[in-house]
């Protein structure tokens, strides 16, 4: 069931797994949640599914815990970060979770998490460090899109629109900054989720000397965004296993995120990025970026290094591969009650897909 917009994160992540499972030899179908398991079934018959697939536990859960078919739940980020305090969503994924044939999550983190409330998943739950695939644009220029001048010290900050993310976080100290030294230049760049949060980052971004929103780039073009950049930046609250992060590293860039769970899984302070507490100390990080350009050579270096180690592509389709595998003699659980009435959560958290 697709939830997220076209070229956020999740609908990345979605869209590889499927072609993971095309490439095993399984028929695979995305489609928008249809919010009735009543129609979901119907979807199902008349494409003769076996199995389906979602990518956050809240969100597919709604649906896919009145099924009567196998499906595996892949932790999404906000499902086990935030709808946790949520005791209505809780009680969603509680049955969802429960009643799935098979768990994933990307990290150690969310694997702990996933045991922590659930502590009977174990045997179905299994830890897939997500994969990335970057391709990117052989002519894009960011600086030429922006007309920046050729000794800008361009800071990249590809972020969805929504408050989690926090893409206002270093808009203040870079601004500042920049009014100091003219090259520093803060952009941001994401898909929106919210009309009025996206007003929101507009109009901070217009009157914050140095800083740039250009709105959600062609992944080939952000993709080479990132090479093109002094560095790429994480701003979030919490995180699962960011695409952007992955992509980055993939591509060997100059790294710094924000010190929470779900960058420090992948980054490892002066070794294959940098981390900041605050935005003081980001700038700290960044002068040292600046003044040190061996430094982020080598972890830059790191960073691609270790996404080759643990994160490729052809380990995560055999995982998947693995785990499909198995569903064929597998049928939900029994259910232990009727679900709770869901109403409309404010949040808007990543996506889910069914296979």
């Amino acid at each position: 069931m697709l939830h997220s917009p076209p070229g956020s994160g999740s609908d990345t992540t979605i869209r590889r797994i499927a072609a993971h499972l095309t490439g095993s030899g399984h028929s695979v179908l995305l489609t928008p949640d249809p919010g009735d398991p009543r129609q979901l079934a119907h979807l199902a018959r008349r494409n003769g599914i076996d199995a389906m697939l979602g990518t956050h536990a809240y969100l597919c859960g709604q649906t896919f815990a009145d099924s009567d078919l196998p499906y595996v739940i892949v932790f999404g980020g906000t499902d086990l970060n935030e709808f946790t305090e949520d005791p209505q969503a809780m009680a969603v994924m509680t049955e969802a979770v429960d009643r799935a044939a098979a768990l994933v999550a990307f990290n150690h983190d969310f694997v702990d998490r996933c045991l922590t409330l659930w502590p009977r998943t174990k045997d179905r739950l299994h830890h897939i460090p997500q994969a990335v695939q970057v391709r990117p644009a052989r002519f894009y220029s960011l600086r030429h899109a922006l007309d920046l001048p050729r000794d800008a010290r361009v800071l990249l900050l590809p972020s969805g629109l929504r408050p989690v993310k926090d893409p206002l976080l270093l808009t203040r100290e870079v601004s500042q900054w920049h009014q100091e030294d003219p090259r520093i230049r803060l952009v941001i760049s994401g898909v929106s989720y919210d009309e009025d949060f996206e007003d929101i980052v507009r109009r901070r971004c217009a009157r914050s000397p140095g800083v740039d929103f250009i709105g959600p780039l062609r992944r080939d073009h952000l993709l080479a965004a990132m090479r093109q950049s002094t560095a790429v930046l994480n701003t979030s609250l919490s995180e699962c296993s960011p695409n952007a992060v992955l992509e980055a590293m993939a591509l060997g860039c100059r790294l710094l995120v924000r010190d929470i769970p779900g960058n420090t899984c992948l980054v490892r302070d002066g070794h294959n990025g940098l981390v900041f507490a605050d935005p003081r100390h980001f700038r700290h990080q960044v002068q040292r970026l600046l003044d040190d350009p061996a430094l982020g050579a080598r972890l830059g270096r790191e960073a691609a290094r270790t996404v080759r180690r643990g994160h490729s592509p052809e380990a995560e389709r055999a995982a998947y591969a693995a785990v499909f595998g198995r569903l064929a003699a597998v049928r939900p659980q029994p259910r232990t009650g009727g679900l709770p009435v869901r109403h409309p959560v404010q949040a808007t958290p990543g996506g889910g897909d069914a296979a």
